[in-house]
């Protein structure tokens, strides 16, 4: 697609074409600036870009293959930012990047997906505000969007450890390993957005105004946040793992407690047919009334043994 103008004041787009040179702010006097959308980018968009705003190679390289760890990186006159968050769609997590130029008169993002948070930040920004604030409104939308997501992933920990106290399966064990493996991407997301928000709130870099800093304070709290619940849902998932573990290991010693009253009960009865089925001229002493005491043995051994057994509480 090509390259887009957003005209914040009048909410209107203009298509920029590779031929044409750099867009300028209506009033830079006035703290104008420009807004430009990259929405999956190709060669020539890149090209245009490193051309018209002489941009660093590492940077449109980073543009041209995505995959960032998030991150920023102050260069002459501009800074660049890698932002990541993550989607669920059908219990799977699903991540998106945005690359974004920050100078003091021009924001451009740059992106292969469409993303919920420009479109909240463009309904968002009201008239006079910096390049510096609209990049905020767009973190601030990418991070609060890991709260529902967060809630979402709890109340299915919640149901996991309902499941495994009632009926602990092999399906149950399945989906406790797939929200660990989900809980430690969005871990592996959330801690770097949450430095690239610390460096922006430090006030390190002069093309962030003071004011702005203080927002994107509260983005590093927000992240934080995050990053404490993530945390939290992972300790619950271990103790739900180790729940099942628990509760699998004592239905097998149940299992086995049955079986081994089973051969228990069984073994004397073994014993006495063994006994009374030797091929001897004097066993079984050739009378009925040993046959009929066998028999009664028999019945009654194995039946005061289970009588025994449940006395003792062991069935």
């Amino acid at each position: 697609m090509p390259i887009t103008q957003i005209h914040l004041d009048t909410q209107t787009t203009t298509a920029i074409a590779y031929d044409a040179p750099r867009p300028q702010p209506s009033d830079s006097r006035r703290g104008d600036w420009v807004w430009l959308d990259v929405n999956v980018p190709t060669e020539d968009d890149l090209m245009w870009l490193a051309r018209t705003y002489n941009f660093h190679p590492l940077a449109i390289e980073d543009c041209r293959h995505f995959n960032q760890r998030s991150k920023v990186e102050a260069y002459p006159g501009y800074l660049f930012l890698s932002l990541s968050t993550m989607l669920r769609r059908d219990g799977e997590l699903v991540s998106r990047e945005l690359e974004v130029f920050l100078g003091a008169d021009f924001l451009i993002t740059v992106h292969r997906e469409p993303l919920d948070a420009l479109d909240y930040a463009r309904a968002h920004w009201r008239n006079h505000q910096r390049a510096d604030f609209m990049l905020y409104l767009i973190a601030d939308r990418i991070a609060d969007a890991y709260f529902p997501l967060l809630d979402e992933m709890e109340d299915e920990i919640d149901e996991l450890e309902d499941a495994v106290l009632e009926n602990p399966t092999q399906a149950t064990l399945h989906r406790i390993f797939v929200l660990k493996q989900q809980l430690v991407a969005l871990r592996k997301v959330v801690a770097p957005m949450r430095e690239v928000m610390n460096a922006l709130a430090s006030t390190r870099y002069a093309l962030i105004d003071e004011h702005t800093a203080l927002y994107f304070r509260d983005v590093y709290d927000h992240l934080i946040r995050i990053y404490d619940l993530i945390e939290t849902s992972r300790d619950l998932l271990g103790n739900a793992l180790d729940a099942y573990l628990s509760t699998v290991s004592n239905r097998l010693n149940e299992v086995m407690k049955r079986l081994t009253l089973i051969t228990t009960i069984f073994m004397p009865i073994s014993f006495l047919v063994g006994f009374g089925g030797m091929n001897f001229a004097h066993i079984p002493f050739d009378d009925a009334r040993a046959f009929w005491l066998m028999i009664a043995m028999l019945i009654i051994t194995p039946t005061l043994m289970a009588i025994w057994f449940w006395r003792s509480k062991w069935v």
